[in-house]
């Protein structure tokens, strides 16, 4: 008897090791630059970024959501992200490939705070890239909504 509670303590521990583990990797950004120097960043790390914040609604939610995070003018930069189009890749493994310059001149933010709570996976995080939709009818169009990856992981400059 207590060999079967010892085998299923230690199996219960390894569960938790690894959601824990899953967990913080989720909470983690890939970024790369176009000559392959790749930096993970943590969610922390993000959020002491300067932020913006705007208030817009989407085809995914209901209504009109707060959301926050570092715009991709500041992003890209501090990163030394410098190519002409980046690949946005999400935890389901989606990508994108966006023009630098649509994420920098169109106000694009990477989402990190929604209605000011960190986002799930389940709620699009913990990171999005989002657009101020409702301030120009262009960003309603089936290219927006394309670029407008959830759950991302990774994003890399392309050549």
């Amino acid at each position: 008897m207590m060999k079967t509670i010892t085998k299923f303590a230690m199996t219960i521990g390894t569960i938790i090791v690894s959601t824990v583990g899953n967990a913080q990797a989720e909470s983690e950004l890939r970024l790369s630059t176009t000559g392959g120097e790749a930096t993970t960043v943590s969610f922390e790390e993000l959020t002491k970024l300067p932020d913006t914040e705007f208030y817009t609604s989407t085809p995914w939610t209901d209504g009109v959501q707060k959301f926050r995070g570092v715009d991709f003018d500041v992003l890209l930069d501090t990163y030394g992200i410098t190519a002409d189009t980046v690949r946005v890749s999400a935890l389901n493994d989606y990508s994108v490939m966006i023009p630098a310059s649509v994420l920098r001149d169109d106000n694009a933010i990477l989402v990190y705070l929604q209605n000011d709570a960190e986002m799930s996976v389940r709620d699009k995080g913990p990171f999005w890239v989002v657009f101020p939709y409702d301030s120009d009818v262009r960003f309603q169009t089936d290219t927006y909504w394309s670029y407008s990856v959830w759950q991302v992981k990774s994003i890399d400059g392309q050549n």
